[in-house]
């Protein structure tokens, strides 16, 4: 009897070992990821917001123009990269989601999501702390830009 109760134990604390080692990397995957990209929806994106969460965020377009595909593949791969090597996991989100009426909006107060599409940013407690623009990089510097933004982020 003594022994179950030992095995028990042991299992019980390996369990909780595992659970807290899960839960562990770093703040939302900024430290310690493995470069997984998350993709969010709508309530999700509020949630993130509401919740005052820390993590990186592209937005990809909401149209659906072959150039528009075009830039968020390439943009997403050079993000993939960059999150891989540097070991943080990200979310994604489809533009394509919010209400059309959002999408001319220039008034960010007034949108769910202040975030253009075609940006990539890092949230600090449900703010944006710093983006990254797509628009107004070349399409060679995108993967110095994308290193440079995540290494400035991480270590800030």
């Amino acid at each position: 009897m003594n022994l179950k109760k030992v095995f028990n134990g042991c299992l019980v604390l390996l369990l909780v070992l595992v659970v807290s080692a899960c839960g562990s990397n770093g703040v939302n995957g900024v430290n310690g990821g493995i470069g997984k990209a998350t993709e969010l929806d709508l309530k999700e994106v509020k949630a993130f917001m509401d919740d005052k969460k820390t993590g990186f965020l592209y937005v990809k377009s909401a149209f659906d123009s072959d150039s528009d595909k075009e830039s968020d593949r390439m943009q997403l791969s050079e993000i993939e990269r960059v999150a891989e090597a540097e070991k943080i996991d990200f979310y994604v989100f489809d533009a394509k989601e919010l209400p059309t009426s959002e999408l001319y909006e220039q008034d960010t107060s007034k949108r769910t999501l202040e975030q253009y599409s075609g940006t990539f940013a890092f949230y600090q407690e449900g703010e944006i702390k710093e983006k990254l623009d797509f628009t107004d990089i070349s399409e060679d510097d995108v993967s110095g830009e994308v290193e440079k933004f995540v290494q400035n982020m991480k270590h800030d």
